[in-house]
This record gives structure tokens, sequence and C-alpha cells, in this order.
């Protein structure tokens, strides 16, 4: 009896330690957050790349930030077919100037992968790139403006962009991707950007990953793209942005050029006459259900492959911005090769996107950087609100992998 009376005391005195006001509760910490380092877990398994968040996510460090779009020079000259001949004084990233967007990513490995989960805010699913349009004003075949010139005048799509620097790459461990840009003051050649991409140093690079909403969506792949030494004196015709060596990019321009009465007019390649609010013809669908354009006269009715006529005079459908059966400004295809490296997963949930990337830890390809464990990466990210040029940049960040 003695000793169950300790045991009842002993217990007793637990019960009330555990009960002191003043004792601290023991809280799980979490994997944490940084707003400049994308610390990398190790998986057990690897995510299902769904755009659906899995459970071992939530085992990763969380990197919160804001990108933001920053001020540019004037244009200098005309970026629009519109505009030609006329000086665009509007900033070269103008209507974008200063929009933020947050952003979360995070990062892991598992075997020979590595995978990244990025989500951002955006409640708009860009899609609407530079259809074609017909203007009954002129009787002629346009495109909406790749550059927009104020807040309504947007159709481009949605994108991101990484850099990651492949060996030294001089000043981008301090300014990253500001490190690559080059600021002309005149310009060249008409349709010439005043700031480039390309990098000093003759046997530096610049693995650079671009994903395009239309361009890359529907066959689930990011261009694999780099950047190079390109000669600076050629000024603002320098420009150091490719793709990868090898392979093929996933898209091409859905336009073809006719000469009528020694006038040369530009068409869209391929019209799907039956179909409504669609922003990008496959490969094959080209062809198919996508008639081909075989001709176009002068007041812009299309002669199509199956011998039928397409008039789009008066017809609502066609007009700019608001017409459903506007067509799309490209034909997507498979990425191959060496711009195929890149997986990912894209859903846009109504408020923003919830993109899954994979790609190997070392493709074996001298144009892709390699993801060593044992070092520190630095590298930039960029987000493209419906823009073809302006991006938010978000600089100074550093892959760190967990050990």
């Amino acid at each position: 009896m003695k000793k169950l009376s300790l045991i009842l005391v002993a217990g007793l005195l637990i019960f009330q330690v555990g009960c002191k006001e003043d004792d601290p509760i023991d809280e799980p910490s979490g994997p944490g957050e940084s707003t400049s380092e994308l610390l990398v877990a190790k998986f057990t398994a690897a995510p299902v790349m769904d755009g659906d968040i899995d459970g071992m996510w939530g085992n990763a460090q969380k990197l919160k930030s804001t990108t933001e779009v920053p001020t540019l020079g004037a244009r200098m000259t005309y970026l629009n077919s519109d505009g030609e001949n006329k000086e665009e004084g509007l900033g070269l990233f103008a209507p974008y100037n200063g929009e933020k967007n947050n952003f979360t990513m995070r990062s892991g490995t598992y075997g020979d992968d590595i995978f990244f989960l990025i989500e951002w805010e955006d409640t708009d699913d860009s899609m609407d790139r530079q259809s074609w349009y017909f203007d009954s004003n002129d009787s002629k075949w346009k495109q909406e403006h790749k550059y927009a010139n104020d807040a309504n005048d947007k159709f481009y799509e949605d994108k991101f962009a990484f850099l990651f620097p492949i060996g030294e790459v001089a000043g981008f461990s301090s300014a990253s991707c500001y490190a690559t840009c080059h600021t002309v003051s005149s310009i060249a050649t008409a349709k010439d950007k005043h700031t480039r991409h390309y990098l000093n140093g003759v046997n530096e690079k610049i693995d650079m990953w671009h994903w395009k909403r239309v361009r890359g969506t529907h066959n689930d792949r990011v261009d694999d793209q780099m950047m190079t030494y390109d000669d600076p004196s050629k000024g603002s015709g320098a420009n150091g942005r490719h793709g990868d060596t090898d392979g093929q990019s996933g898209y091409s321009n859905n336009s073809v050029t006719f000469n009528v009465g020694g006038v040369d007019i530009t068409v869209p390649k391929y019209i799907d006459p039956n179909r409504t609010s669609y922003f990008w013809i496959t490969e094959g669908e080209a062809g198919t259900t996508a008639l081909e354009v075989m001709g176009v006269d002068a007041n812009g009715v299309l002669t199509l492959s199956d011998n039928s006529l397409l008039d789009p005079t008066g017809d609502a459908g066609f007009t700019k911005s608001t017409g459903n059966k506007r067509v799309p400004s490209v034909v997507t295809r498979d990425f191959t090769g060496g711009r195929a490296d890149i997986s990912i997963k894209a859903v846009h949930t109504g408020s923003g996107w919830v993109c899954e990337v994979k790609r190997k830890l070392n493709t074996g390809d001298v144009d892709d950087v390699v993801f060593d464990k044992t070092a520190d990466l630095p590298f930039g990210f960029a987000i493209f609100n419906n823009a073809a040029i302006a991006h938010g940049i978000k600089t100074n960040l550093t892959m760190k992998f967990a050990q």
C-alpha cells in the first residue's frame, strides 16, 4: 500500500507541475519561412505532379516574398506594328509599372529530381495573347497589341521565369537578373528595345526557365532557355537570350503573308470557323479542325482549305478586344530535346496560380545548371502578369539544400 501511495503522489506532483500557468508549452516549430532563402527539403517520395498540393510540401520551408515591376525609360521607338514611324513615349514596362505579386515558393528533392511548388496571387487566367481580329474600317486583319499602351490594352499571357547561373557569372550573386540587363541611350534599328539581356563574359552562361501559360501549359512544359554573351558594340541590337542549343520550341506563329495586287497582307494561317473563345491551335488541329488559309482578297475575305470563303466584315465575333471568334496567335506543339527538360503542372484556382515544376538535378546538358546539394546557389525569379516583357522581379534569392 505504501508503494502505491508513492506512485499516486508522484503522479499528483507531475499533474500539478504540468498545470502551472507559467510553464511554456512546446509547439512544433515546423519548417519555417524566409523572405530570401529557398531551403530545399529532402522528400521521402516524389510529389504527384497534378497541381494539387500534397501533404509532403508541408515539410518544406516557404520562401514568401513579392515581385515588383520596375519603371524603365521611354521606349524611344515603336514596338507595336500600328505605331510605325512614331516614337512611343511610354516607358518600356508601362502600363505595368509598380505592379506587385505576392508569391510563395517551396522546393524538395527525391532521387535524381528536384521539385518546385510556386504559388502566386492572380485573379485572372490570362490567355488572350495577341488574338487576331478584323478591322472593318480599313478591311484588314490585325492582332491585339503585344505591348500594352494602357491598362485596358493587355492582351498577352501569364508567365514566370527563373535565372540560375551556370558557374561564375560576374555580379550575379549581388544583383541577380539586373547583372544581365544592359541599357543603351539610342535605338540602332526600329523596334529594338533599349534594354536587353546578355552577359559580359564570353564564357559566362545562365540557365533560364521560362514558363508561358499559352505556349507551355497544353503540353506541360517550361521552355528551357539560356542567356549568354553578346557583343555590346551592337548597341540596342545586342541580345544574349536564346533557347537551349538542342531541341525545338513548343510553338510557332499562326500567321501567313500573301501578296495581293503588289501589297503584302498578313493574316492568320489557321482558323477554326466553328469555334469561339479559343486561345491556341494545337499542331494536331492545324489543317484539320482548324482550316488552313489559302488566300485573302483586298477586302479581307479568306479562302480556306475546304474551298469555303470566310467574310469577317460586319461579324461582331471578329471585333477587336471583345469578339469571341478572334483567332489565336500561336500554333502549339511539343517541346523536344534540351528545350523539354522541365515539366510543369499549372493550375489556376480562380484567385491565383499553383505550379508544380520538376527537373533532373543534373540533365547532362551543358546549357543547364547542375543543382549541387553541397553548395548554395543564387537565383532570380520574375512574374509576368498578362505581359510580354514587363515583369515583376525578385532579386537576391539563394537556394540552400537541407543536409
